[in-house]
């Protein structure tokens, strides 16, 4: 990451692209960004940090030779004036998911798809790992929904935990940003397919979790849903050297005021949490964090603190 100095952002008002925009400012880069339109909300963070583009619109002229990286967002068409600037310059140019993977290559990925819960499993996650002081960088793409400050931390921690999305970068490849983060342990939360021009069928969507599942490396991890409609795909994984790890809805209790996980050993850990789909996201978090040295003792001393960080 050191190398990497003067970086534009080509769409800088996409949520998780501001948020990449202040991490690496904050990490000491020189940023600059442009876009047709920026929300209020987004806007007030980027100018709390000075990274408001001068005017609203694409400025070529922000092109200059020499920069380090381009990084575009997902709304950018082939033919944007600033891209294509880019490309005449013959810059390094990248997705918001390429350059995530780009300064994590040498750490340990986890990254958790989905189509919903992956926020919640992240936060979990996240929630534990504070808990017991462990360092680790985190990319959150759930946007505003989400209460946590910084959505976006790069250090050099070994490790580094993603929310990887569905939504593609049309302008490069195509491909669903889940797949370019090269994970070594992978969580598959709940699917749900809903028809759209990236993914016109049920088919193509599950058939891009399976690509997820296919592209874990020798030695490592894939978890996922039980009840998964994607399970069928997944069962195609035929690669003897990745650990398969389901995971279901965790036992629990509910006292009519309060809800209690279950344990192995019948103790009652208190929650501040409740409902099934929130208890399917404690399971998957927890068989996560198992295969990053969180024992279930470390796990139920932390899980009762964790209250929802989503709006």
């Amino acid at each position: 990451m050191e190398k990497l100095k003067k970086i534009h952002f080509i769409a800088v008002g996409e949520s998780s692209m501001a948020e990449l925009a202040i991490a690496l400012k904050l990490n000491g880069h020189d940023i600059t960004g442009s876009d047709e339109e920026i929300n209020t909300g987004i806007k007030a963070k980027l100018l709390t940090n000075n990274l408001v583009p001068q005017k609203i619109g694409w400025s070529p002229e922000l092109i200059q030779p020499g920069m380090d990286s381009i990084i575009i967002g997902t709304s950018v068409s082939a033919d944007n004036p600033e891209l294509k600037k880019a490309q005449e310059f013959k810059l390094p140019i990248y997705s918001f998911a390429d350059f995530i993977y780009e300064l994590s290559k040498d750490k340990h990925r986890l990254v958790v798809a989905g189509s919903h819960g992956k926020t919640t499993i992240m936060l979990i996650i996240l929630h534990v790992l504070n808990f017991h002081k462990r360092k680790f960088d985190h990319v959150l793409t759930g946007g505003a929904s989400i209460k946590e400050p910084n959505l976006i931390k790069l250090s050099t921690a070994p490790l580094i935990v993603i929310e990887g999305q569905d939504v593609m970068t049309r302008a490069i490849d195509g491909k669903p940003a889940f797949l370019k983060y090269h994970h070594h342990i992978g969580v598959i939360s709940g699917i749900e397919w809903q028809r759209s021009d990236a993914y016109p069928t049920q088919e193509e969507y599950a058939r891009q979790f399976g690509l997820f599942g296919a592209a874990t490396p020798k030695g490592g991890i894939l978890i996922y849903f039980e009840l998964n409609p994607v399970v069928a795909v997944l069962s195609t994984v035929n690669q003897p050297d990745v650990t398969m790890v389901p995971y279901k809805t965790y036992v629990s209790d509910n006292d009519g005021s309060h809800e209690y996980l279950i344990t192995s050993e019948k103790k009652r850990v208190p929650l501040k949490i409740t409902g099934k789909h929130n208890l399917q996201s404690i399971s998957a978090a927890k068989e996560a964090l198992k295969k990053i040295g969180i024992t279930s003792e470390m796990f139920y001393q932390a899980i009762p603190t964790f209250e929802s960080a989503i709006h």
